[in-house]
């Protein structure tokens, strides 16, 4: 993540901000990083552009929808960290979603409070999140449904992007 004095709502209005050095990824050797950045980038633009359109068309082009979506699921499932071995797995019988509200997605956003409220009316008429009893937000069994094959091909692209870069680094590093 990128180190600035700005605040949240800075960075979501000013998101082009470039890191001033160039960052290897950990096991990657800084030649071989180097020496295929240009072959880096392209298979890159690939994936972003090609995740970009999937999101674009999934939401009928509507990028905020997606955000307010994302950013409501990001928070309730906090609680799941792969990274840890203590946390509530998936699997849990009883696996407990942290709520959130508005202001929150406001906040980390930068979208407009207004906005916000009125993609989560919508999301709400598409039934893809669910209104807790204190005015707070949890992504419904729907969402999963609708997005669980949306899901699966965008980590089935992830995981080739990711053999893609891998043999780029072996072959050409």
């Amino acid at each position: 993540m990128l180190k600035t004095k700005k605040t949240p709502r800075d960075r979501a209005f000013f998101p082009t901000e470039f890191p001033r050095v160039s960052r290897v990824p950990e096991g990657i050797s800084p030649e071989a990083f180097h020496l295929n950045r240009e072959f880096l980038s392209v298979v890159m633009l690939r994936y972003m552009t090609s995740r970009l359109r999937a999101v674009y068309q999934a939401y009928e082009g509507d990028m905020v929808l997606c955000l307010v979506l994302g950013e409501i699921a990001t928070r309730n499932t906090d609680l799941i960290r792969p990274e840890r071995n203590d946390y509530n797995r998936p699997n849990a019988p009883q696996r407990q979603y942290l709520p959130c509200n508005a202001l929150s997605i406001e906040k980390v956003t930068g979208i407009p409070r207004e906005t916000v409220r009125r993609k989560i009316a919508k999301l709400l008429d598409l039934g893809w999140i669910e209104k807790t009893p204190d005015d707070m937000y949890i992504i419904s069994d729907k969402s999963k449904e609708v997005f669980a094959a949306f899901d699966d091909a965008q980590l089935f692209d992830f995981v080739n992007t990711v053999h893609q870069i891998a043999k780029i680094i072996k072959e050409k590093g």
